[in-house]
């Protein structure tokens, strides 16, 4: 076999072998090809599938609040008062983040214009209809206000009380306490003694006769004049009823009643504070007669700047509507059990707050061991040094 005939052979072997290798790529660009069609065939039913198994795995982890809506609810005393408005000025704080963590919240405040524990309860009744997931109430009459919060709490609505709490604890899952009655009775007395002296005679201004919060912080200032203010005197209670005219009115009556022998008045609510101000400044008697109590900043602000009020006392109502709706949703989602003894309820920014099976206070109807209750803080003094830092 000459040269020239063993290069002709190689020549054609290695035709023939790129002619393999073609053929083999071809037949592999064709297989992954089919593959790729038979994997689209099948991916709507794996998919499906997949979807199907992803649901249940969700569903079987129990209810999301990420499925639907919550809808919560919050009912004031009353809405045409600065201190309410402060409230749902918080809840709506609190809805806005909780909704930026990716739940979904349907929120209503709602309540009657003025002081109506019968309209209030109305209105609560009609709520529980409409089957919310929770109702955040400050009754205006706690023990009226019992029969339709056991029956939205016996229709699976979580019932939380804010401001004021239900006569009978069964009757909601928990309660956001602003501060203990004891802690801000004797807040009001201290000022008090602080101002007019340890031997002060002063009267109330009150909102109705059966107002179980302001009741019970006379109770607690009476507790206080007994354990550290013996001399000192209470020496008339009268009721504006939650009414500015009304609460005008009666601390006139008091001015006229105790000429010159009146050292000092104390109006544990938002409404009557202002106006005890007023009377006392239209008798001209700035300076003479020490007034205190609780309201907010923006209402009292005028008075605080003229130097007829020096200090009185309130927590932030803001951040109390913002916890109570912190403590309606750790309530739906289950982290907060209705049957805790003590927990630690996250709150946004205000860190954490405890929650306690029972606490021990002092009420209009003696001492009394809160059941289920959750604490603000302390009362805050409001003084012409700070009240400029507040805008509710």
């Amino acid at each position: 076999m000459t040269n020239t005939d063993r290069r002709r052979i190689d020549d054609h072997a290695e035709k023939i072998e790129k002619e393999v290798a073609a053929i083999t790529t071809v037949r592999r660009n064709f297989i992954k090809t089919a593959g790729i069609v038979a994997g689209a065939r099948l991916l709507p039913s794996s998919f499906i599938d997949l979807q199907a198994k992803g649901k249940e795995t969700f569903q079987n982890a129990g209810p999301s609040q990420a499925q639907r809506a919550l809808k919560i609810v919050m009912v004031p005393k009353f809405t045409g008062t600065a201190y309410f408005a402060a409230t749902e000025k918080g809840a709506k704080e609190a809805v806005a983040e909780l909704k930026g963590k990716g739940l979904a919240i349907d929120f209503l405040y709602t309540g009657p214009t003025v002081a109506n524990s019968d309209e209030q309860i109305r209105m609560v009744d009609d709520l529980v209809a409409q089957k919310p997931d929770a109702i955040i109430i400050a009754p205006t009459n706690p023990e009226a206000m019992v029969p339709v919060a056991k029956k939205a709490k016996a229709s699976g609505i979580k019932v939380i009380t804010y401001d004021a709490d239900v006569a009978d604890r069964t009757a909601r899952q928990w309660f956001v306490n602003q501060g203990t009655f004891t802690q801000a009775g004797a807040a009001l007395v201290d000022v008090v003694a602080e101002q007019a002296g340890a031997s002060a005679r002063f009267a109330v201004v009150s909102t109705d006769p059966g107002a179980f919060s302001q009741n019970s912080w006379i109770a607690a200032i009476k507790a206080q004049m007994q354990a550290k203010y013996p001399k000192m005197q209470l020496v008339d209670i009268r009721y504006g009823l939650g009414k500015p005219a009304e609460s005008f009115s009666v601390a006139q009556d008091l001015i006229n009643k105790f000429q010159g022998q009146l050292d000092a008045i104390v109006a544990p609510t938002v409404v009557a504070l202002p106006k005890v101000a007023e009377a006392v400044e239209q008798a001209g008697l700035t300076g003479k007669i020490v007034i205190t109590g609780m309201s907010t900043p923006k209402d009292m602000k005028e008075f605080v700047k003229r130097g007829t009020v020096k200090t009185f006392v309130l927590w932030n109502p803001v951040d109390l509507g913002y916890l109570a709706v912190y403590v309606a949703q750790a309530s739906l989602a289950g982290t907060l059990k209705d049957n805790a003894t003590e927990a630690k309820l996250p709150a946004g920014r205000l860190g954490t707050r405890d929650a306690v099976a029972s606490l021990e206070d002092i009420t209009a109807k003696g001492p009394l061991t809160l059941k289920n209750v959750i604490v603000l803080g302390d009362s805050f003094r409001f003084t012409m040094d700070n009240i400029d830092q507040f805008n509710f």
